[in-house]
């Protein structure tokens, strides 16, 4: 467990004061160009700072978030080898100067390009304490352009809450749009599932793993995320008990045949969801053991879950053909942020399972992406993991004394998943 405060976010990229709202790192200056114009146009831009919230990467690895002395927040409980990265549109090719405001114990860190090219070595001077923040100039010679740089921690424990760069009179030419992050629109023909939840049909798209009935229907006691009805999970203590110890309301997937998909989904938790120090899984990818090899039953790699009010992310991957929970290769731990109550929150997840360097995860709550992760994330297993929805509340079987509610609900709408041709906005909520 991190004892340091988390560094503090980079702002968003605002190029002129008058600046649309919307946070876009890519965003070139709001300039008028006469029709007829063509694409790259002649601008005068003030060599002022450009400013860059920490936490408004667009990537990152192994960092948090939380609330900044100096106002909004900042990123945090950083690890050596942690990174942010952040996509820029540089005018001049040229010496830059960069600063970076911080706060914690003496630190170093270095601005990279995404292949590990290092372009500087900046020391931050240290503060008293972990909200107490200074700030460390340097320069760095980038290329005009858009470009992703990434600002890696070669040492830990310091918070981060912005960092500038200059820029100069220069060519500007409008960006490409990420085909990623705003994909154009799609007709859905990457789609291999889709439930809404209007009819008792959905239901039957999926392998269903409750304790009773009524614990999975389609209901209109809250507004749907989309249409008339959602799906509605529920369990409560006396469900372990009667029902041989179940402690789940799910639907699930089979094995799928590819490694890589798109996952898209929309969850609510209704206003009187108790905080609990006990955890649950509300979203799986579950490992399948390969039982010829004497494997059997571990924790599933990828999992979204909710403990002490919070959204976590857990991953567990191991290389060996033949693994269980105490021999994995490793297990990661992130925290994605308080619950919203009363509230449709709309998650999408980008999954190349793999249990070497080519893993990847991507991770959006309602259009925002939360978390990044290239590399292992999964078993070394003969079938890919199986996508389950619902409530999972294991420590409810045996220990259900020490948790201060009796029941959960859960409800879920627009289920989406994808081949690996598909993008964010063909499986988001719609």
């Amino acid at each position: 467990m991190k004892t340091c405060k988390p560094l503090v976010p980079v702002c968003a990229l605002m190029i002129f004061i008058n600046a649309c709202s919307r946070k876009d790192l890519t965003s070139t200056p709001n300039l008028h160009i006469p029709a007829g114009n063509s694409d790259t146009t002649k601008v005068t831009i003030a060599s002022k700072p450009i400013r860059i919230e920490a936490e408004d990467y667009s990537a990152m690895y192994g960092v948090q978030t939380e609330d900044c002395r100096e106002g909004g927040k900042n990123v945090g409980y950083i690890h050596k080898g942690d990174w942010m990265e952040y996509t820029i549109n540089v005018n001049a090719t040229g010496s830059h100067e960069i600063s970076f405001r911080a706060a914690g114990p003496r630190s170093t860190l270095q601005v990279q390009k995404p292949d590990g090219t290092v372009l500087a070595t900046v020391t931050l001077p240290g503060t008293v304490s972990g909200q107490v923040y200074t700030t460390a100039k340097s320069k760095v010679d980038l290329k005009a352009g858009k470009q992703k740089l990434r600002i890696v921690a070669v040492t830990a424990a310091w918070n981060f809450n912005w960092w500038e760069y200059t820029d100069e009179v220069a060519t500007v030419t409008p960006p490409e749009e990420d085909s990623v992050n705003d994909p154009a629109p799609s007709n859905g023909k990457n789609l291999v599932l889709y439930s809404s939840f209007e009819s008792t049909s959905d239901f039957d798209k999926w392998y269903k793993e409750i304790c009773r009935p009524s614990a999975l229907v389609l209901t209109s006691e809250v507004p749907a995320r989309k249409g008339k009805t959602s799906a509605r999970f529920e369990f409560t203590k006396s469900d372990v008990t009667n029902y041989n110890g179940y402690v789940r309301a799910e639907i699930r997937q089979g094995s799928p045949a590819e490694k890589e998909y798109w996952y898209g989904f929309s969850n609510y938790l209704p206003g009187d969801f108790v905080t609990d120090p006990m955890a649950e899984k509300i979203a799986q990818w579950h490992e399948v053991p390969d039982w010829d090899l004497g494997e059997n039953w571990r924790s599933p790699p990828i999992s979204l879950g909710i403990e002490n009010g919070r959204y976590y992310l857990q991953i567990l991957w191991a290389k060996a053909a033949v693994n269980t929970n105490n021999t994995k290769d490793g297990e990661r731990k992130v925290d994605l942020g308080p619950v919203d109550k009363n509230k449709w929150n709309d998650w999408v997840f980008h999954i190349k399972f793999s249990y070497g360097s080519d893993g990847i995860l991507e991770i959006w709550k309602n259009k925002v992406k939360v978390f990044t992760l290239n590399g292992p994330n999964s078993f070394n297993d003969k079938n890919t993991p199986y996508f389950k929805l619902g409530i999972y509340k294991w420590p409810w079987n045996g220990w259900a004394s020490y948790s201060p509610e009796n029941k959960r609900v859960l409800y879920l709408d627009e289920v989406r998943i994808g081949n690996r041709n598909s993008n964010l906005n063909e499986v988001s909520p719609q």
